[in-house]
């Protein structure tokens, strides 16, 4: 008789950046570009995530919208969007003054509260830069979190705007 031994749990994930980035069109008055895209997060290891959160940093911060589907826990401004994407929420009461002074958006979604291996969670969203701003780049930099990697996590990838 064969006895098979019991693999070895292990916690592990990844997070990428996928986005496309829409210039301003000349011949208007338009000043913003605009960055439609996704944070993706993947369980990649054999054991489940609880209470994932995502940071996403843009440097600098000023002249930066974050958009997407972030409200509180019972409500967004965007809950009937048709895409079926996770609603998020701002994990700390004054984000906003946290935001403009760090740049740093910390979110957790608002039904997912574990992923399980090889699950996927996604956050949506939307970056509006002004063309006007003092400095001409910005860098959004995504991370993930969970009880398991309180470390975090860095996305492989970042989105980096010069002009």
């Amino acid at each position: 008789m064969f006895w098979k031994k019991k693999e070895q749990e292990y916690t592990e994930g990844l997070a990428w950046f996928g986005y496309a980035v829409m210039l301003p069109d000349m011949d208007e008055d338009e000043v913003e570009i605009t960055v439609i895209g996704n944070l993706t997060i993947k369980n990649t290891g054999t054991s489940t995530l609880n209470n994932p959160i995502i940071c996403i940093r843009i440097k600098p911060p000023q002249d930066v919208r974050l958009g997407g589907k972030i409200g509180s826990v019972s409500h967004t401004a965007l809950m009937i969007d048709g895409t079926h994407a996770e609603a998020w929420h701002y994990i700390h009461d004054d984000w906003k003054d946290r935001t403009l002074e760090s740049g740093e958006h910390w979110l957790k979604p608002n039904q997912c509260n574990k992923l399980e291996p090889d699950g996927i969670l996604t956050f949506s969203n939307e970056l509006r830069v002004s063309t006007e701003k003092k400095e001409k780049f910005v860098i959004v930099e995504g991370f993930f979190y969970c009880d398991e990697i309180q470390k975090g996590i860095p996305a492989l990838n970042n989105i980096t705007i010069n002009f």
